[in-house]
């Protein structure tokens, strides 16, 4: 029987122990980290819209897509990029207004960062670090500055490239071509030196020093500079640390294992691949200026330089949380070893302020040992033959892109394939041996091996069975991590690369929008709920597999978690399969998928909806097949059983109103799902309700003995007992808090409820969206892993109006018409800003807004609008502001075309009001006047009381003095 890693270290949670002594929490490991979703071809601003449908459907992290632009002809009149991002053009240029991204602009990017982190969830950006976007020779390309950042080692006059030509910092070819690195038995293949589908090589060896995002012109280290690209720019200070700041020194402990040189393919030379084998080395980084970005100074640094400068600022200002590494068998391994696992040690800050090495994974398509041996760096279960500090050091993994092809290899088989094939296809089992979640990032389809599509065109939506959604069931509920693709379809695309489809119901309806299907957000949450302990395989052929998840108790004792049951079939029916458990005799276990109780799935109640372990601790388990006993197809070909947990039901006391589901006409990718309830006062409660998870029980003793809870990212002492009640080193509810305002279990007592409640300061929370998570536990022996509900809600705290304003151009020149004015949002709750010319009086002005004076958002916080109809003299301009919840503000704006007879806006604002006056006093009596405005306002030859008096009165509509 194979047994899976031991884990010898074991942390206690904090414990909140009442007048029976239950402990908070049980022991714990980390085996099984919330799984990732895969998240593409979604604008960063529809991502933020839709947080709370991610955050209830239970996902940890998320891996998005390349956030930097693609290649977009400088002379176009378009200069937003449509670039799916995998050909990058400028890695510090994550879009502006008027020059974005496919995905939208450096704001709206880091504004879904802070809305995933308020969510709880770690963020991984797709990163390229192998090429630049497509080899472009001509004279034209180089005179227009070439690629930023990257020396082409330019000629004087200027010429064309040609394979033999000097490229800098990029790879060149031979009197034959270019080299390439996508067919292995190809006269020019060069693994780590030719173009990947044409796109321009990066010879990270390279060693030309520049300042390569210059500040000021006349530097001789100064990159080369063309038309429109690598200019001296002041704004590029930015993009540098602050030596006044000081720098980290990082102790890298180098690395090696058994992997040596090799030529790839039949050329040797620069085609060779290293050993891996890089010594210790000392590495400096500097520190970046939050508080003052300007007082970044550059420096001279080479190509690989500038790509470490790109992530340490992607960490440490975009605060990004890891990293996808594409192509990384492309890429020699001594820049991972010897510099790039250096730039990010210890250079993420967790929720409760530690700093830690973000995780990253790469895409290595190779075999299973090439990678290990070569890219992994991270402790695993390898003894021999590697450095163990070397891997202690790293936090780099590879995707399990073998594991995930035998997977697709089965869903693909119609029932004829086998699982045995799948087990020995899995990365994890390379290390040790064993399939413990040690190494490799597990999935089964992804942007390059989708569901349908070719890459050429917008792929078709798949089928269920495309979807293979019993292959995610075995996925999501094994050890280790694990991804669930969704590509969200809302970037237009008319040519160039299209990521492939993934699962339209990742986010837990159809690929409309429009219907609900938890299939796999069920799958999900169970990995969450149950999914401790190590995997221990009980059945496997070639149809069915049947693991169980269980905790070592110590002498060879297990104590069982969850028992999961997978069937590849497409014929009718069901498979019964008797197996051993490690639970109790008699342990009463439950279906947590929902199959079993799915009339679709099982029209003859067929499938157990509960078992009983019998006496000598087997259990029969009826695995249902993809079509129902009626042959009908239902592609839920999976169970779960584990023993009963709570039931309950979550609310916010103190919440009246809800933010509506968004109505159809919202595009599906942004449409969002789920009601949000709406607090407005100072204060609310979380208030969970249990019931027993059994509802047969004739006790309680199996009921919830406890309940925690978390708002965002968690490590704040809401509970007001004076700490946080359960800390980082607890790896099932880190920054959770205990119940304090009522905490009344069930477990063992008399009770048909459980009742936790907790009273909230809302004055704590900033206005906008914020997210519950409230975990009730089953009551276990001290000695087993935690088996819990969790119940999930997002909340809107509305306590204050949205705040905005408009930028008053004022005065404009005479005869000017038309004018495009611009508004700023000043917090993050502001949904929509309507402008409005020369309103009709009314007692309402907000009851004015509507679809046709709509103002356009621009970018995360700035708004504009094309105002027809000015005239000579005094115009107004209404601005109305709105949040999600319907709360709006109005303002009136005073706008002169031609000179104004006075300016009652004395201190240059925007806004005439009561601030211009109190501005007015202080400059009278001797104060700063920054606006420069006259303070004799009624031009009467003296500053005193009475230009007081007459700005009030033209504040107040009189006419001017």
């Amino acid at each position: 029987m194979e047994f899976a890693m031991r884990k010898t270290t074991w942390l206690m949670a904090a414990a909140f122990v009442t007048a029976i002594g239950a402990p908070a929490l049980a022991q714990i490991s980390n085996e099984s980290p919330a799984p990732t979703l895969q998240w593409f071809e979604c604008p960063w601003a529809d991502m933020e819209h839709r947080m709370s449908d991610y955050f209830l459907a239970g996902y940890g992290s998320v891996w998005v897509p390349p956030v930097s632009r693609g290649y977009q002809d400088p002379t176009a009149s378009n200069q937003n990029s449509s670039s799916a991002g995998y050909d990058v053009f400028d890695r510090f240029d994550l879009g502006k207004p008027g020059a974005t991204t496919a995905f939208g602009t450096e704001a709206t990017f880091d504004a879904v960062v802070a809305e995933f982190h308020r969510a709880g969830t770690e963020v991984y950006i797709d990163t390229i670090l192998n090429h630049n976007s497509t080899r472009q020779t001509s004279v034209q390309f180089q005179q227009n500055g070439g690629y930023p950042g990257f020396w082409m080692a330019p000629t004087t006059p200027i010429t064309s490239k040609f394979p033999t030509s000097n490229w800098g910092d990029f790879h060149k070819g031979t009197t034959t071509g270019y080299y390439e690195s996508e067919d292995p038995g190809g006269a020019l293949y060069c693994l780590q030196g030719g173009d990947l589908v044409a796109l321009c090589d990066i010879d990270q060896a390279s060693n030309f020093m520049f300042i390569r995002q210059p500040t000021v012109a006349g530097n001789p280290q100064n990159l080369p500079g063309g038309t429109y690209f690598n200019n001296p720019n002041p704004d590029n200070a930015r993009f540098y640390p602050d030596p006044t700041l000081g720098t980290d020194t990082i102790n890298n402990p180098g690395m090696f294992s058994g992997a040596g040189s090799y030529v790839a393919g039949v050329n040797s030379g620069q085609c060779t691949v290293p050993a891996r084998s890089v010594a210790a080395s000392q590495f400096t980084a500097g520190r970046f200026n939050l508080a003052n970005p300007s007082a970044g100074v550059p420096v001279a640094e080479n190509a690989t330089g500038y790509l470490l400068r790109w992530t340490q600022w992607m960490l440490d200002v975009h605060h990004v949380d890891g990293f996808r590494l594409d192509a990384i068998k492309h890429i020699p391994g001594w820049f991972f070893d010897g510099f790039w696992d250096a730039a990010v040690y210890n250079r993420r800050v967790t929720p409760d302020g530690r700093l830690v090495t973000p995780f990253s994974f790469g895409e290595s398509v190779d075999s299973n040992d090439f990678g290990f041996d070569r890219y992994i760096r991270k402790p695993n279960g390898r003894t021999s033959g590697r450095s163990t500090a070397g891997d202690a050091f790293g936090n780099r993994d590879l995707l399990d892109l073998n594991g995930a092809g035998a997977l697709r290899d089965l869903v693909n088989a119609n029932g004829l394939g086998s699982w045995n094939n799948v087990l020995g296809a899995m990365m994890d089992n390379t290390d040790d041996g064993f399939l413990n979640g040690s190494i490799g990032v597990a999935h089964v389809y992804s942007h390059d091996n989708g569901t349908t599509g070719d890459g050429n065109s917008y792929p078709p939506t798949p089928t269920n069975k495309q979807q293979g959604w019993f292959a995610h069931a075995f996925m999501l509920m094994r050890p280790g991590h694990s991804v669930v693709y969704h590509n969200a379809r809302g970037i237009a695309r008319s040519g160039g690369f299209f990521p492939r489809q993934g699962l339209p119901v990742a986010l837990g309806v159809d690929g409309n929008n429009t219907t609900p299907n938890p299939v796999i957000t069920n799958l999900v949450q169970l990995n969450n709920e149950l999914g401790r302990g190590e995997y221990q395989p009980r059945w496997v052929d070639g149809d069915v597999i049947i693991y169980e998840r269980s905790t070592p108790l110590g002498g060879g004792a297990y104590s069982a978690n969850c028992i999961v049951g997978v069937n590849d079939r497409f014929d009718s029916g069901y498979d019964s399969r008797t197996v051993q458990t490690t639970f109790p005799a008699g342990t009463k276990l439950f279906e947590y998928t929902g199959n079993a109780t799915d009339a679709t799935v099982d029209p003859n109640n067929d499938i157990f909806d509960t078992i009983t372990v019998a006496a000598n601790g087997t259990a029969t388990i009826r695995v249902p097949r993809n079509l129902n006993a009626n042959g009908v197809e239902h592609d839920k070909s999976f169970v779960v059983y584990a023993p009963a947990i709570p039931s309950g039901s979550l609310a916010i006391g103190g919440s009246a109103t809800s933010i509506a589901p968004d109505p159809a006409s919202v595009p599906p990718w942004r449409r969002r799902r789920n009601a949000v309830p709406i607090v407005t006062g100072d204060s609310f409660e979380i208030q969970l309700t249990t019931t027993n998870g059994d509802p047969t029980a004739v006790n309680n003793n199996n009921a919830d003995d406890n309940a925690l809870f978390r708002i965002d990212g968690g490590f704040t002492d809401w509970n007001g007992n004076g700490s946080v009640d359960v800390g980082y080193q607890n790896d099932v509810a880190p920054g959770y808090e205990n119940f304090v305002t009522q905490r009344q279990p069930l477990y063992n007592s008399s009770n048909t409820q459980g009742i936790y409640r907790q009273t909230i300061d809302a004055s704590q929370l900033d206005d906008g969206m914020h997210y519950i998570s409230v975990l009730a536990f089953r009551h276990r022996n001290a000695n087993e892993a935690p088996i819990f509900r969790e119940f999930r809600t997002a909340v809107y705290v509305d306590r204050a109006n949205p705040q905005a304003t408009m930028i008053n151009p004022s005065p404009l020149p005479l005869g000017t018409v038309q004018y495009q004015f611009s508004a700023k949002a000043l917090d993050r709750t502001v949904s929509r800003i309507h402008l409005i010319l020369n309103p009709a009086n009314t007692s309402n002005p907000l009851s004015l807004a509507t679809n046709s004076n709509l103002a356009t958002q621009n970018d995360r916080f700035d708004w504009s609008r094309v105002l027809t109809g000015l005239a000579a003299g005094p115009n107004t301009v209404l601005l109305c502001a709105f949040e999600d919840s319907g709360r709006g503000i109005y303002q009136y704006y005073t706008v002169f075309v031609g000179t104004p007879p006075c300016d009652p806006d004395v201190n240059q604002d925007g806004v005439t009001d009561q601030g211009d006056v109190d501005y007015l006093i202080n400059v009278i009596a001797g104060g700063p006047n920054p606006s420069g405005i006259d303070p004799d306002f009624n031009q009467d030859g003296v500053a005193d009381q009475g230009d007081i008096d007459s700005l009030i009165n033209v504040i107040a509509g009189g006419d001017c003095p």
